[in-house]
């Protein structure tokens, strides 16, 4: 946040933060490599296990399938939060605002 935490441009912020999480996202499909493997963690994450098979047997490249609804679902921004990726939307807010802004929400 030291380069965009003197900007005034929350736009550019906002996508950079969605960029982050997408590539954590295809960071977990990469690493999971197997359909059976990826099959077990989605439905261990809490994704319906009816439509797993199509997103785990799927030929889609790593990016592509970070955007996927079922592995969204199943790596959710709150649990990426858990695991300690930083929500720069709220990094940003408070540098600007302080955090009597952010605390409000």
């Amino acid at each position: 946040m030291n380069y965009f935490g003197i900007s005034k441009t929350y736009r550019e912020v906002l996508e950079l933060d969605d960029w982050i999480r997408r590539r954590v996202r295809l960071y977990h499909w990469k690493q999971w490599k197997r359909p059976r493997t990826r099959r077990r963690n989605l439905i261990k994450l809490g994704a319906d296990p009816d439509e797993v098979h199509m997103a785990s047997r799927s030929r889609k490249g790593y990016w592509r399938m970070s955007h996927n609804r079922i592995v969204q679902q199943a790596l959710s921004n709150q649990r990426l939060k858990e695991q300690g990726v930083p929500e720069l939307r709220s990094i940003w807010i408070k540098l600007h605002y302080g955090e009597a802004v952010n605390a409000n929400r």
